[in-house]
């Protein structure tokens, strides 16, 4: 479990920069794939010249979050257990969610959204993201609490951009709306998921920070 803390902050740095950097190196290897109207998903579709490295990365990537969640909730434990439990738990669910189990769930090309494989790959998606936004709800939370302004605007922006870019992601499976989202949806995606992301690595930042600070300070008692 000491193992897992201290590599925690770069465990989540890596599953970060890993899942958000995937789809645009993959993507170089999929002829005519367009990162701004095509979907991540489509990546591991069964048609997908990339779809055993995608699924792959994915599981390695969610593993990743899920290893950095027992040093998140260690790191914020002395301060709120009930504040650790939410961070560590969105963050762990997300990495099973919608990196593992996209690994794991094959879609193939022709499957419709009432599939068993696709609406299972679309429902847990869909959940460990909305999981996932409690990590800047909760920090937004925990920075107003302690009259940290900008910390909790910082969070707080966050926290409302990925809902508004997920809308209109979402939005393009709408009957009316979504035809004019098409050329779209991938930017949506991909924006949405960088609003997600930016608390996550505040995070593996502060921990970072601590570290050395914790370190610094036993330099000069040992002096």
């Amino acid at each position: 479990m000491t193992f897992l803390k201290k590599l925690s902050p770069l465990f989540l740095i890596l599953a970060v920069v890993g899942d958000f950097s995937l789809p645009y190196y993959l993507g170089r290897f999929y002829p005519g794939f367009d990162q701004a109207t095509m979907i991540i998903s489509q990546l591991g579709e069964a048609s997908s010249p990339v779809q055993t490295y995608f699924n792959h990365g994915s599981i390695v990537t969610g593993t990743l979050f899920v290893l950095s969640s027992f040093g998140v909730y260690s790191f914020f434990q002395s301060e709120s257990k009930r504040l650790a439990k939410i961070l560590a738990g969105a963050i762990a669910l997300y990495g099973f969610g919608d990196c593992i189990l996209t690994g794991l769930v094959k879609i193939s090309d022709s499957a419709s959204f009432f599939s068993p494989a696709y609406f299972l790959h679309a429902a847990f998606s869909g959940f460990s993201m909305v999981a996932m936004m409690f990590v800047p709800l909760a920090l937004a939370y925990q920075a107003a609490l302690k009259q940290q302004r900008a910390t909790a605007i910082f969070y707080s922006i966050c926290l409302i951009s990925s809902i508004i870019t997920l809308i209109l992601f979402a939005a393009y499976y709408l009957p009316l709306i979504g035809r004019f989202l098409s050329s779209t949806r991938g930017f949506w995606q991909r924006l949405s998921l960088f609003f997600l992301y930016l608390p996550a690595l505040s995070i593996a930042i502060r921990q970072f920070a601590s570290f050395f600070k914790n370190s610094s300070t036993k330099s000069r008692e040992n002096s």
